[in-house]
């Protein structure tokens, strides 16, 4: 594919590099030239030093003919007129805005473009480690992450499911038996067991 990523910080860097050793054309966009010096030395993409927002600027990156378009400074504002931009103007079929202000991801998403949050990520993370939780699977669905992990707690022996509280915009997704199996929660009513261990589910991006 052909791709471009706007921005050269730490995650510019990874995911440049990263696609390159999977054998994409990346081309790589930043007002800075000094940053493409932390490209790594097998990185055989192109750079284009310049303002990304700059038509001119796009063009010499390959945006006509381009099948991806990354937008991933650490200006949201930066970020969504380029993205705008690509879509809108070169209807760019895959755009990808990394959005830093988890208040402003709805808004972006309201307009129909596709964001990652690594605000939320972060902090979703953070939480599980803190809290000692046994799990922490991700699974991409389209452009969204749900995160699934495992928690357990002597005070919910004898509740019902729908008495079990959760984090912020999580539910619980299904409780892992003690001869290892597992059901759905769609009995809410069920009571928690001892051994029973309590599968949570939640959107982080």
């Amino acid at each position: 594919m052909n791709i471009i990523i706007v921005g050269c910080g730490q995650v510019g860097v990874r995911i440049s590099s990263a696609l390159c050793r999977l054998g994409h054309d990346v081309a790589v966009i930043s007002r800075s030239a000094e940053q493409f010096d932390d490209l790594p030395d097998d990185f055989d993409g192109i750079t284009i030093s310049g303002v990304p927002m700059d038509l001119e600027v796009l063009k010499s990156a390959g945006i006509v003919a381009c099948d991806v378009l990354a937008a991933v400074t650490p200006d949201d504002n930066l970020n969504i007129v380029i993205s705008q931009i690509a879509r809108e103007v070169y209807n760019v079929p895959n755009v990808v805005t990394r959005i830093v202000d988890p208040t402003r991801e709805d808004v972006f998403e309201d307009i129909g473009l596709k964001t990652v949050c690594p605000t939320k990520l972060v902090a979703s993370t953070l939480l599980n480690v803190i809290l000692g939780n046994e799990s922490n699977d991700k699974v991409m669905f389209g452009t969204h992450t749900a995160q699934f992990f495992v928690r357990s707690d002597k005070h919910w022996t004898g509740r019902k499911i729908s008495q079990i509280p959760a984090y912020d915009n999580e539910i619980i997704y299904g409780v892992y038996n003690s001869d290892g199996s597992f059901e759905v929660a769609n009995n809410l009513d069920r009571i928690v067991e001892a051994t029973d261990r309590i599968v949570f589910s939640s959107i982080i991006d």
